[in-house]
């Protein structure tokens, strides 16, 4: 899934990052910005029960920090690069609603790419949810017992 942010805007803020640097972490108060991943490739992880597990990774044409648009919640994720470098771009609420109000096919397309990425999570959680299923019956047991 990805967004060509560069159809919609000519002069786009960017930003270089190194390797292992952080966009920003897991529970870290929003800044408001949409990133668009230019160069470079990044990890998506989460930290649950306190081990981080890497849950996507991301390329040129994709975009993260989408609800930093529409909320100011902390951050759901880290996002860290893991390439040699990253060129990101980045949008804030004002020139969302810029772009949105020059060309509103940008926040439909936006919109579009959203639904499908949690059509996506819910697929991988009725995968999940299956898969212990399957476990718990074969096992007869606990589904989070490895023994």
């Amino acid at each position: 899934m990805s967004l060509n942010i560069f159809e919609y805007v000519n002069n786009l803020a960017t930003a270089w990052y190194k390797q292992s640097e952080a966009i920003f972490t897991q529970g870290e108060e929003s800044d408001g910005k949409m990133y668009f991943v230019s160069e470079g490739e990044l990890s998506v992880s989460r930290q649950i029960e306190g081990a981080d597990y890497t849950i996507a990774t991301l390329g040129p044409g994709a975009f993260f920090g989408e609800m930093a648009i529409l909320n100011r919640n902390p951050r759901s994720a880290t996002i860290r690069v893991v390439s040699k470098h990253a060129k990101l771009g980045y949008i804030d609420e004002p020139m969302f609603l810029r772009i949105s109000r020059n060309d509103p096919v940008f926040p439909f397309s936006l919109l579009k790419l959203i639904l499908e990425r949690t059509a996506e999570v819910e697929d991988s959680i009725a995968e999940t949810r299956h898969k212990l299923l399957e476990m718990k019956s074969g096992a007869g047991g606990d589904p989070y017992s490895m023994g």
